[in-house]
């Protein structure tokens, strides 16, 4: 049989589509390599996101070149789509296919010489779903999931380049379809399954349906599992969306919400559709209905106009807010977007802004584990925690727990205690053998 092997980068939607291409693959009869196999074809899934992910992409790219120098090398995923060029330009790629043609990267393959280099642009105005016709096999043996309900984007923030590579906001499809792709997962053993997105929020906006419609479509016939939605957009965590998800079983008390900065002007500027104070009203409502909620931020920080006072704007709201954690970006300039033709903040300010920023993660992340010790919590175990005799799960609020028991605890959810905790890992005692 033919082996391949992926690598993929970036969100979980990325991995959501790694993991579609590896189930059409199996389908024709290629099987993944395990460690030590010499693959016959190595995909590339990029991301371009940031001027970083585009570098690791391509150092990705020449490493597997020069690893695999028998294996045919294809590229797709958001670097694909943007610059298809640039990527059939380094030694050793055989194929370029963009998002929207990602789905047909199967029969590609069949058609053309592997080792022809070639470049398939992807479709700029095709926008194709490119979800397959039954859910994905390849989460099978694993204790989470991720199932991608929606793909694009319909805003313009400026900064932005995701609208470009991914196209405009699409569903799945009606909610029967995603509760059916969740029970098939459920049937593979996966105890949790996160619903992803590139805006997950959107999702039914171009169906006449709305996110809390499905989960309410879904609560009719709940999979026997956790479920967990992956990064909202503020503007569409609703009061209705709220209800919705604090009435399906097994929905957990987690939600990632992009603030991106705290100042009003900064937002304004990178056409983000709310202010920081509907942000902060925001926060305190989820935490109204979901007392323990884990409530983590994206901050984009070092964006052109940002000054050292809307920098501290950002800090302080920050600091007011009960928040669990922080994902602190440095802006990076994105070719085609407005912003990338502002003038720079120097390099050393950026750093030294988001240093200051990850460091306030660290203290939040600290002072989050501490306020849940005593409590009790719903822990899926994942694996082994590298230390004789402990576990790792993790918590419905998010929090990696360390746990004493056996290796056959491994995928089960158990009803944990928490006794302890680091700036890192909770500490828990299970109530239930």
């Amino acid at each position: 049989m033919p082996r391949c092997r992926f690598v993929t980068f970036g969100c979980k939607v990325n991995q959501c589509d790694t993991a579609a291409l590896a189930l059409a693959l199996g389908l024709r009869g290629w099987v993944e390599t395990r460690p030590g196999e010499a693959p016959d074809l190595v995909v590339v899934n990029t991301c371009t996101v940031t001027a970083r992910a585009d570098q690791q992409a391509r150092q990705a790219i020449r490493r597997a070149a020069r690893e695999s120098p028998g294996a045919a090398l294809w590229v797709t995923g958001c670097y694909a789509q943007r610059a298809p060029g640039e990527l059939a330009a380094l030694p050793g790629v055989a194929g370029v296919v963009g998002n929207f043609d990602k789905a047909s990267l199967p029969r590609l393959m069949e058609t053309r010489s592997l080792a022809q280099v070639v470049a398939v642009q992807g479709h700029a105005g095709g926008q194709r779903q490119t979800w397959p016709d039954i859910p994905p096999t390849s989460f099978s043996g694993r204790t989470r999931a991720f199932l991608k309900v929606q793909d694009g984007c319909s805003h313009s923030c400026s900064y932005c380049v995701v609208p470009q590579v991914r196209g405009p906001a699409r569903s799945l499809g009606p909610p029967e379809l995603v509760a059916a792709h969740l029970h098939a997962l459920a049937s593979q053993g996966c105890r949790e399954v996160v619903l992803t997105g590139v805006d997950l929020g959107q999702y039914g906006s171009d169906q006449g349906a709305d996110l809390a419609g499905l989960l309410r479509r879904l609560a009719d016939r709940p999979p026997p599992g956790r479920l967990r939605l992956s990064s909202l957009e503020p503007q569409e965590v609703t009061a209705d969306l709220l209800a919705a998800w604090a009435e399906l079983p097994g929905a957990c008390r987690h939600f990632h919400l992009p603030l991106q900065s705290g100042s009003a002007e900064v937002l304004r500027d990178m056409a983000r559709p709310y202010a920081p104070a509907d942000f902060r009203e925001l926060v305190m409502e989820i935490r109204g209905v979901f007392p323990q909620a884990a409530i983590g931020l994206d901050l984009l920080v070092g964006f052109p106009t940002e000054t050292r006072s809307h920098f501290e704007e950002t800090v302080a709201l920050v600091e007011a807010l009960p928040v669990a954690y922080l994902h602190v970006f440095p802006f990076s300039p994105r070719p085609g977007t407005p912003a990338a033709a502002l003038q720079p903040l120097p390099p050393a300010e950026v750093r030294a802004r988001a240093s200051r920023l990850r460091e306030l993660g660290k203290r939040k992340r600290q002072r989050f584990i501490q306020d849940q010790v005593g409590g009790m919590a719903d822990v899926l175990v994942e694996g082994g925690s590298g230390r004789r005799g402990w576990l790792q799960g993790l918590s419905s609020n998010y929090l990696r727990v360390l746990l004493p028991g056996p290796p056959t605890w491994r995928n089960r959810r158990l009803r944990v205690r928490l006794t302890g905790g680091d700036g890192v890992l909770a500490r828990g005692e299970p109530l239930e053998g």
